[in-house]
C-alpha cells in the first residue's frame, strides 16, 4: 500500500499482480481490490472489473477494508463495461452494507440517469436517479458535486423548475463552481483510492 499511497500505481499493480499470483484461492480481496482500482484509474475497466468480481467474492477484513467499498468499485467497473444492470445491483449492494455510503448513491445516481437517458434502463430509472442523489444530498447537504448532478439530472429528465433551483441552490453555496448559467447536462462519477 506504500506504493499506492506513493501514486506510484504501475509499481504498486505489479506488487498486487505478485501477491495475487502467490495466492492462487483468490480469497484475499486487498490485493485484488487495490489491483481493480489502479486498472479503474487507468481505464482499463475490463481488466478491472475481473480482479473486483474476485475481490466481491473474496475475503474482508473490517479492520483494513470497508466492504461496501469494493462493492462500489465492482459496480463502477461494470458501469465502464457497459454492464448498467449490474452496476445498478452492485451499486445497491454497497448500499445494502452502508445505506448513507454517499459516493455510492451519487454514482448510483449517475447510472441510473444516464441508463435512462441512453435506454440501457427503462426510462423511469431517471427517477431512482434524483431519489439517489437526493439521498446523498441528505447526508451531506454541502456537496458541491451531489448539488451539480442533481441539477443535471433533474434537467435532463425534463424537470427545468426542479433543475433551476438545485442549480441556484450550488449556486448559493459556490459562485465558483457554478460558472455556468444552466446545469450541465451530464453526470460526473466519484472515485477515490482507499
Amino acid at each position: 500500500n506504500v506504493h499506492l499511497a506513493a501514486k506510484r500505481y504501475d509499481e504498486a499493480l505489479a506488487l498486487y499482480q505478485h501477491t495475487i499470483a502467490i495466492d492462487p484461492t483468490d480469497r484475499d480481496s486487498m490485493p485484488l481490490y487495490h489491483a481493480g482500482q489502479i486498472l479503474i484509474y487507468k481505464g482499463r475497466h475490463i481488466e478491472a472489473q475481473q480482479y473486483l468480481a474476485k475481490a466481491v467474492a473474496g475475503y474482508f477484513s473490517p479492520l483494513t477494508l470497508a466492504e461496501e467499498e469494493v462493492w462500489h468499485d465492482y459496480a463502477l467497473s461494470l458501469w465502464f463495461t457497459d454492464n448498467a444492470k449490474g452496476a445498478i445491483e452492485n451499486f445497491n449492494n454497497a448500499l445494502i452494507i452502508n445505506p448513507t455510503f454517499t459516493k455510492a448513491l451519487n454514482n448510483l445516481g449517475c447510472a441510473e440517469g444516464l441508463g435512462a437517458l441512453t435506454g440501457k434502463l427503462p426510462p423511469d430509472a431517471i427517477q431512482r436517479s434524483v431519489q439517489a442523489l437526493t439521498l446523498a444530498l441528505q447526508t451531506d447537504p454541502g456537496s458541491v458535486l451531489y448539488w451539480r448532478n442533481l441539477a443535471a439530472m433533474l434537467r435532463l429528465g425534463g424537470n427545468e423548475q426542479g433543475a433551476s433551483e438545485a442549480w441556484q441552490q450550488l449556486r448559493a453555496m459556490n459562485p465558483q463552481a457554478a460558472t455556468e448559467n444552466a446545469p450541465p447536462e451530464d453526470c460526473s462519477w466519484e472515485f477515490g483510492f482507499r
